[in-house]
């Protein structure tokens, strides 16, 4: 039937489930409370298949085109929903749908639509790690066996991780390891697993956890075919599957911390004020700039405007307003100033704070991942390849390899 509704329509459709599925976020200072609204959220958008709406029909989405999905996002960000593209959605299912069994994807993407297990990304080793040695998967009879330590990047779903542990903390875990052949592998590891110690990572509000894997044992099953560089490039990679990405929508979270980012400006004035000021000035034009193309985006065919605005164009004007803050937030307040981006987060909308930065896309979910907290010392490891990709360093072909100096 909402294949079929004209877009007014639909917008009252689409605002009438938030308002039966979400409470408004300004109620849920209490961390129960927010567990409580969460989980109702995701219980509604997995009975309705609004969970996946950008997934083909066939993997069980319901195939909306790219205006809907974008207009669906900026909907939910306005009302500050919980994240309707997690960490599982955006990063392991694009993995899945390309280069899983079939065995591997009919049942794990289910469970990521329904929402019935969150994931964290197991990418590297924390530098306080026991060992400087890569996690290993070594062969072991007819399984594996998995050991190491991993800083496991999450959704960020919890208000705190001083509670009891619920179903919004991560139940698995994308882990990759080298084996036996020093060749990088990716296992979809259950956390219940014996000899798999969850610890949430101290400030992290869920963010972070550090994992320990004692000689965990791992089926055949449970590991990607894909295996080494080509391995690490599609990790790198997730939005060259753009059919199994929900677009991006910014602009509002962009708003509010440009908003916020003036009156903080002209609340403590300095020499360089009028410089930041003229600065900012440009930042919310570019702004408008944005929110126009949206318009136009999202605007119904018309014999004036027969095509619509490419979703890939609002996308990259996105992306340069976000780079374009940030600058700004740097010279305004410096490197040293910025507090714990993990505190800002604002559940869907991401970091709306004069000192923080505005985005969720998945770019921004492996550049933490990749983050210093979570470097390794142990030769060549992951993070170079995947930090070139993102930052747009030297082609990956120069890239230490494992052995070499």
């Amino acid at each position: 039937m909402l294949s079929t509704m004209n877009e007014s329509d639909w917008q009252y459709h689409a605002r009438g489930f938030i308002e039966a599925h979400w409470t408004d976020a300004t109620r849920l200072d209490q961390a129960g409370s927010f567990h409580l609204a969460s989980s109702r959220w995701f219980e509604g958008l997995a009975e309705t298949a609004w969970s996946v709406p950008h997934w083909p029909e066939a993997l069980g989405g319901l195939n909306w085109p790219a205006q809907r999905l974008y207009q669906w996002q900026m909907l939910c960000h306005q009302a500050r929903t919980p994240p309707i593209n997690t960490l599982a959605m955006s990063a392991i299912a694009p993995l899945l749908m390309s280069h899983a069994s079939p065995l591997q994807r009919s049942s794990l993407l289910a469970e990521i639509a329904s929402f019935q297990v969150h994931w964290c990304l197991g990418l590297v080793e924390p530098v306080n790690a026991a060992t400087q040695e890569a996690t290993r998967l070594k062969k072991q009879d007819n399984s594996f066996v998995l050991s190491g330590e991993k800083r496991a990047l999450a959704d960020g779903l919890l208000m705190s991780t001083e509670g009891v542990q619920n179903n919004l903390w991560p139940g698995r875990m994308l882990c990759i390891a080298l084996d036996d052949q020093q060749q990088w592998r990716a296992c979809l590891l259950p956390l219940n697993r014996l000899g798999v110690q969850l610890t949430p990572v101290p400030n992290a509000r869920g963010r972070w956890f550090h994992v320990i894997l004692d000689q965990v044992k791992v089926e055949g099953r449970e590991i990607l075919e894909l295996s080494g560089e080509p391995l690490l490039l599609a990790l790198a990679q997730p939005e060259s599957l753009s059919q199994c990405l929900l677009p991006e929508a910014s602009s509002h979270g962009m708003a509010v911390q440009l908003r916020l980012l003036r009156q903080e400006l002209t609340a403590h004035v300095h020499d360089d004020t009028d410089a930041l000021l003229a600065q900012l000035y440009e930042a919310e034009v570019a702004l408008e700039g944005l929110q126009a193309m949206e318009s136009r985006a999202l605007a119904a065919a018309s014999p004036l405007l027969s095509t619509g605005m490419p979703m890939s164009a609002l996308s990259l004007k996105s992306r340069e307003l976000s780079q374009q803050i940030g600058a700004l937030q740097l010279a305004s307040f410096g490197y040293y100033a910025l507090p714990d981006i993990d505190v800002l987060r604002e559940h869907n909308e991401g970091l709306i704070h004069p000192r923080g930065g505005a985005s969720g896309e998945t770019a921004m979910i492996t550049s933490q991942a990749l983050s210093a907290l979570a470097a390794s010392d142990y030769g060549w490891n992951p993070k170079d390849i995947l930090a070139r990709y993102w930052l747009g360093l030297e082609d990956s072909a120069d890239t230490v390899r494992p052995g070499e100096t």
